[in-house]
């Protein structure tokens, strides 16, 4: 694998990687998006989440898994749904368009009002057609489960549709509904009884992939999916693939971070000694990878000394 010019080495052996995939509960994004790859898996596992979540029966006709949405322009972000999912028509004057999010990153918690704001806006913008109502535009309901508490209150059900501020009591119906779930949050007082122990059931489910001691029928033919997804051989080689990719970065990352350093520290007269030390002690970089980065160095600073 070259990158910037430096061969570095990066390969996860496929048992490792089966080992991995065996490991992993649906709260990881990877797993999720194999178990939505096959339609009919993907209809039995979202509507199951989807009618635990709001204790009703929610029939799903089609799942798009990974549907991407471009931008309006090239320099601006598209938008990558987990799941987006169209449900049957129950005779209402809008559809509703459902988007499941699994969030297991904490460092994302300040982002996702605003990540979702987006996501809506670049949902609609696809929906209305020229001459057309807006009363046509779907409505939109997102529910991200997250393994972090995306609000600190120690909740499992948050909530979240615009108000008028000023006027509370006056309905203001633009058909958005934004729902967090908290996998370890406590069951929310307003919540039935009932919904809120199947609701725990299932969040335990995706975030541990530990079943409950009662039969959940649910739970049961996710966890069918789920099992045998784990063991196709394909599952395993795409997270083969995807671990090179993401290790790829990482180590562009990790070297740029090398080359920054030695840089700042030569500036500050410091000792390539003590340089090579820290490189190998605390960035854990390979002796061939410190000696081309010095190089590469020493290169940019004869690029200076020649202008």
């Amino acid at each position: 694998m070259q990158t910037n010019n430096l061969i570095t080495v990066s390969h996860i052996t496929e048992e490792a990687a089966r080992k991995k995939v065996s490991e992993m509960s649906l709260i990881n994004g990877f797993l999720f998006d194999s178990v939505l790859e096959d339609q009919a898996d993907a209809i039995t596992v979202t509507q199951a989440i989807l009618t635990t979540t709001f204790n009703k029966s929610i029939k799903v006709i089609n799942v798009s898994s990974q549907k991407t949405y471009n931008a309006v322009d090239t320099d601006l972000h598209g938008i990558r749904f987990d799941a987006q999912i169209t449900p049957a028509d129950d005779g209402s004057l809008t559809a509703t368009i459902y988007d499941v999010e699994m969030e297991d990153r904490d460092s994302d918690r300040a982002e996702l009002p605003r990540r979702l704001r987006y996501y809506t806006a670049l949902s609609d913008d696809k929906q209305v057609k020229s001459g057309k109502s807006y009363k046509t535009l779907p409505d939109f309901v997102t529910v991200t489960i997250s393994s972090y508490d995306p609000f600190s209150a120690g909740d499992m059900y948050y909530a979240a549709r615009s108000v008028i501020t000023t006027h509370p009591y006056i309905e203001y119906e633009d058909g958005i509904l934004h729902v967090f779930l908290y996998c370890k949050g406590k069951i929310n007082e307003d919540l039935d009884v009932e919904h809120g122990k199947k609701l725990t059931e299932m969040l335990k489910y995706i975030l541990s992939g530990e079943k409950p001691t009662t039969l959940n029928t649910d739970i049961e033919a996710i966890d069918d999916i789920v099992t045998q997804v784990k063991k196709k051989p394909e599952v395993t080689i795409n997270y083969m693939k995807q671990w090179d990719r993401e290790d790829h970065i990482r180590t562009d990352t990790k070297l740029d971070d090398g080359l920054g350093f030695i840089l700042f520290s030569r500036n500050h007269n410091i000792s390539d000694e003590d340089i090579r030390s820290h490189l190998e002690t605390n960035m854990h970089l390979m002796p061939y990878e410190i000696d081309n980065l010095f190089r590469k160095a020493d290169a940019e600073k004869d690029a200076v000394l020649t202008k």
